[in-house]
């Protein structure tokens, strides 16, 4: 009986810390950019399902980079676009700085991988969808190289603003 007693109190630690290490994320999804290559006409594209946001609600954005020390520039232009907002698209072009000026790497990294989170919408409301309707984000890379090296993996992170306050 205790033994059965003991396995139970261990399965809820486990679903209990399970559980709150997604705390306020409502969606968190990333794409490995294939050998570090991405081409221009590579289009990373992210579904959300309607369900994750309730009306009225806050949300923010973040743009999740990971890129290798083989990448050649300080910064990254990205396409963003989104219908978060309307029927639409809004399409955003976003400059990231991935160094300093000193060529120091923005952001956290080991071996010889670098992460970088950028925060793209803040306090954002989605519009009300039906049930069949999602909403789509995607991003692309519009710089001059076709194949840019050097980046591994896009991701996008949407977390509920009312439990970072």
């Amino acid at each position: 009986m205790t033994i059965r007693r003991n396995i139970l109190a261990g399965v809820t630690c486990l679903l209990f810390v399970l559980v709150s290490c997604t705390g306020n994320e409502v969606y968190y999804r990333y794409h490995h950019i294939d050998k570090g290559r991405w081409n221009r006409d590579s289009t990373l594209v992210f579904t959300i399902d309607s369900g994750k946001f309730l009306p009225g609600k806050q949300y923010s954005f973040t743009i999740e980079l990971s890129s290798n020390r083989s990448y050649p520039y300080r910064d990254l232009w990205l396409g963003v676009g989104h219908n978060l907002t309307d029927t639409l698209f809004h399409v955003d072009t976003l400059r990231v700085m991935l160094m300093d000026e000193q060529g120091k790497w923005i952001g956290s990294g080991v071996g010889g991988l670098n992460q970088l989170s950028v925060r793209y919408l803040v306090n954002l409301s989605p519009v009300v969808r039906d049930s069949v309707t999602g909403y789509t984000v995607w991003i692309k890379q519009v710089m001059g190289d076709n194949p840019l090296h050097g980046v591994e993996k896009v991701g996008l992170k949407v977390e509920d603003e009312t439990t970072l306050k």
